[in-house]
């Protein structure tokens, strides 16, 4: 997605409480499960406008073969974890029933680390230095079940049916070490902050749709309505200390409830050699996040007031849409217009601050592709496109693990819009295929996530806060080249390189502590670039051999500067009985290199800062498939190659 993390994650064409992210998606789901994934980065007027880079689509299997068949596969990891899980399918003429079944146990560590000098701001010297040390694990328990059935009621008319539960237990130890030194880095003292927490999280889905087909040449009509609840628990007890001696005890404990409700209409017409398409989406969200953080006084926990937290967030968004396309020649084309009108209310009901916004928008799309010769097509796009701020990202209050580096979320964010173009070229030769774009994105209000020093915490010492805000513009421009070549029939090499220039503009004033007015500019002009190389390599003994290397150039940021981020993973399966089991190991990060690294200079304080979300993890995994082909590996589509457009 050319490194814009601005996404829209679906499955099976719909939201899902699970996938507010790629990665949370794809923890809960086995491979075996997943038919395919579609990566749309010029999406048409046919999906929502949310994702200013695109759209993500994870297509769970529904078996087509006649009667029972499926899979089942197994996983042990380290750090020690295992999983299994299951995916059946039972067929007949009338009706098809699915299910995929799984349960993780899953154990994985992380570590950061900010090492920070403080500056006297009238004599811009040093004054203290301080270095906090994090180590992290995740231990967690999850269950997940889909269940649904096709019904083909007449020839022409399908009921579908969708359910999907999901639960996981957490435990999640952090540690946190902290140096404190003096001017001239003599250390003082150091503590310890130990937070023991746990988590539970249950999302429930069900859906239903029904597709009536008015001939065989695509006419049909599809309604679906979708019902999601979710719920998340954290409760966590902080100590700090110095020595062995407890010097502060914390309790916090974190509540969000989800409901969200979802209506779609979409009509086909084939229109000679075009195609009609029009239809509606009423998107309905309800979330509230409850936060309190109570403190050991005198033997008593007392509550502090200043993290005390009830946030509701109220988001209604109907939407309309028509497109048409079609093909004369040599020439496709699509054009299309969506229109959404939303109304968000953002309360924060500790403070009574209310705040209710609505939009009226119209996003346009349009499509033009060229065949140049058999082997060779061209394309130009365009689509509007919008990023609405949700949860983590409004929540004032989230974390309390650090006591000197927080993140708060922004209630009065606004929405990011996005015009993305696309001007792309595609070319096969024999053993080649070239795919390259040049793209241009402008958005509005874009999303920037900054720091500043404002506060103390019991200790004298100053907090550091991450926050995200609103600023007026940001342009991206690059150039993006994708290629597949096959040198032998035994070796087969994937590779991308994306470069391309960002600016942003802007200026955020914000009143500290003291009440004092400060006002930032954030103007920067960075370039960067990323790559990913991945090779298939057929060994002797039916061995597959793949070799993944992904690099995230460095790039500058208007406070300072993200260091390049490498990361090589490996990965060996073979085929045994006949084709209907798999062997597979892989190893990610392979030399624990996946890591943020950042530098960060202000008027106060400059620091330094690495966060590994994950460290190296092995797998091994076993996979029997019964009356299932083993799924081939999909190439480049079409639409994919045409630099990511949606038209067919």
């Amino acid at each position: 997605m050319r490194g814009n993390e601005s996404v829209r994650v679906l499955i099976d064409g719909k939201p899902s409480g699970m996938a507010s992210n790629i990665a949370d998606a794809l923890k809960m789901l086995s491979s075996e499960s997943i038919e395919q994934v579609e990566i749309i980065t010029n999406p048409s007027a046919r999906y929502e406008a949310e994702g200013g880079a695109g759209i993500i689509n994870i297509i769970l299997k529904k078996g087509s073969n006649q009667g029972v068949n499926g899979s089942v596969t197994a996983n042990v990891s380290n750090p020690f974890g295992y999983s299994v899980g299951a995916n059946i399918n039972y067929k007949e003429e009338k009706f098809n029933l699915f299910a995929n079944l799984g349960y993780r146990n899953d154990f994985t560590k992380g570590n950061s680390l900010n090492e920070t000098e403080y500056i006297d701001q009238n004599t811009g010297l040093s004054k203290s230095f301080v270095n906090e040390y994090s180590k992290r694990e995740r231990k967690r328990k999850g269950y997940n079940a889909n269940f649904g059935f096709e019904y083909y009621l007449t020839d022409k008319l399908t009921w579908n049916n969708n359910f999907t539960w999901r639960r996981s237990d957490g435990d999640n130890p952090n540690d946190v070490n902290y140096d404190y030194y003096d001017a001239g880095r003599n250390l003082l003292y150091s503590n310890r902050r130990y937070t023991a927490e746990d988590d539970f999280k249950e999302n429930v889905d069900y859906s239903t749709d029904f597709t009536y087909k008015f001939n065989d040449k695509g006419h049909q009509l599809f309604v679906s309505g979708t019902v999601s609840k979710n719920f998340d628990r954290e409760d966590s007890d902080i100590s700090t200390s110095n020595a062995g001696t407890v010097l502060t005890s914390d309790l916090t404990n974190s509540r969000e409830n989800e409901l969200r409700n979802i209506l779609r209409l979409d009509y086909v017409l084939p229109i000679g050699e075009g195609q009609f398409e029009a239809g509606y989406l009423g998107n309905f969200n309800e979330l509230n996040t409850k936060y309190n953080v109570t403190t050991l006084e005198n033997g008593e926990y007392i509550e502090n007031e200043q993290f005390k937290n009830n946030l509701e967030y109220l988001e209604k968004v109907n939407a309309l849409y028509a497109q048409y396309g079609n093909k004369y020649k040599k020439f496709s084309y699509m054009v299309g217009l969506r229109w959404e009108a939303s109304e968000i209310d953002v309360n924060q009901l500790v403070t009574n601050d209310y705040n209710k916004k609505k939009y009226n928008n119209f996003f346009p799309s349009a499509f033009l592709n060229y065949e140049l010769t058999d082997s060779s097509t061209a394309s130009i796009s365009y689509s509007k496109r919008v990023r609405r701020p949700r949860g983590w990202s409004l929540n004032p209050i989230s974390n309390y693990s650090s006591s000197i580096n927080f993140y708060r979320g922004n209630p009065d964010l606004d929405p990011s819009f996005t015009d993305a173009f696309d001007l792309g070229f595609m070319k096969r030769w024999y053993k080649l295929t070239l795919n390259t774009s040049v793209y241009y994105n402008r958005t509005t209000d874009a999303t920037q996530f900054i720091r500043i020093v404002d506060g103390v915490n019991e200790e004298g010492i100053p907090i550091t806060i991450s926050s995200p805000i609103n600023l007026n513009t940001e342009y991206r421009y690059g150039l993006e080249f994708n290629v597949n070549y096959n040198p032998f029939k035994w070796w087969r090499l994937n590779g991308n390189i994306n470069l391309f220039q960002e600016q942003t503009r802007g200026d955020y004033t914000y009143t500290d502590t003291e009440g004092n007015s400060i006002t930032q500019n954030f103007d920067n002009d960075t370039f960067t670039w990323s790559s990913r190389v991945a090779s298939t390599v057929n060994l002797p003994g039916g061995i597959d051999w793949q070799t993944t290397f992904m690099y995230r150039g460095p790039r500058n940021t208007a406070q300072g500067k993200i260091l390049g981020e490498p990361n090589l993973n490996l990965a060996f399966s073979k085929d045994i009985w006949k084709d209907k089991a798999t062997i597979a190991l892989n190893v990610q990060d392979v030399f624990n290199s996946r890591k943020m690294r950042s530098e960060i200079y202000l008027d106060t304080a400059n620091s330094y800062s690495e966060r590994q979300w994950r460290e190296r993890t092995i797998n091994l995994s076993f996979t029997y498939r019964f009356n299932q082909k083993k799924a081939e590996k999909p190439g480049r589509n079409g639409n994919e190659e045409n630099g990511g457009e949606e038209y067919m």
